[in-house]
C-alpha cells in the first residue's frame, strides 16, 4: 500500500494512457468501414482526390517503390526565353581507386629512421658533453682574472666628446630596441627628446 501512495503520479499517468487507448479502440469499432464525410461540392472533391494521389505518389517515391513520373509539361512563359541547347554531352567523372602502399615496408623504413635519429641524438649528446668539458677550464680561467679597469676610469672616458659618442652608440646597440622599451624609461631615446 505504501508503494501505491509513493508512486501515485505514475499510476495516474498509466490510467490516463490506458483510457485514451480504450477510447480510440471504441471509436474505431463503432464505425467499421466508415468513410470520411463527402465534400460539399464536386470541385472540392476533385481537388481533395488529386492531393491524396499526390501524397501517395510521393510516399511511394520516397520508399523507392514507384519510379518518379516526368514532371508535367510546363507552359512556355514569354517573359523567360528557352534555355540554350547543351554544347557538349555531360559524362560522369570516374575517380581511380587510391593506390594502397603495403604497411610492412613503410613500418620497416619508419623503424630504421627512428633508430638513425636515436643514434644521432646520442652522438649530439656526446659532442655537447665534450664541448662543455672543453669550455669548463677556459671559463674558470676567465672568471678568476680581474677585469682591466679603463685607463682613465669611466669618468675619464665620458669627459671626451668621442667617448660620449661611443657610449651613446653602444647603449643604442646593446639596449632593447626603442619600440620595445616601456614608456618613461630613462634613456628611452636620446634622439626623441630633441
Amino acid at each position: 500500500m505504501d508503494w501505491v501512495l509513493e508512486h501515485l503520479q505514475i499510476i495516474i499517468l498509466i490510467a490516463v494512457a490506458v483510457a485514451a487507448v480504450l477510447q480510440r479502440l471504441r471509436g474505431a469499432r463503432g464505425q467499421p468501414g466508415a468513410e470520411p464525410p463527402a465534400p460539399a461540392d464536386q470541385d472540392e472533391a476533385e481537388r481533395t482526390r488529386r492531393i491524396q494521389e499526390e501524397i501517395r505518389r510521393r510516399i511511394l517515391e520516397r520508399r523507392g517503390l514507384a519510379p518518379a513520373p516526368p514532371p508535367p509539361p510546363a507552359e512556355a512563359d514569354p517573359a523567360f526565353p528557352a534555355a540554350p541547347p547543351m554544347l557538349e554531352e555531360v559524362r560522369p567523372f570516374v575517380v581511380p581507386p587510391p593506390v594502397l602502399i603495403p604497411l610492412a615496408p613503410a613500418m620497416a623504413a619508419d623503424a630504421a629512421e627512428a633508430e638513425r635519429q636515436r643514434q644521432l641524438q646520442e652522438r649530439l649528446r656526446e659532442v655537447e658533453q665534450a664541448a662543455a668539458a672543453a669550455r669548463a677550464p677556459a671559463a674558470a680561467l676567465t672568471a678568476a682574472a680581474p677585469e682591466p679597469a679603463p685607463a682613465g676610469g669611466l669618468l675619464g672616458l665620458l669627459r671626451r666628446p668621442a667617448g660620449i659618442r661611443q657610449a651613446v652608440v653602444l647603449r643604442e646597440i646593446l639596449d632593447a630596441p626603442p619600440g620595445l622599451r616601456p614608456p618613461g624609461t630613462p634613456g628611452q631615446g636620446i634622439w626623441t627628446r630633441m
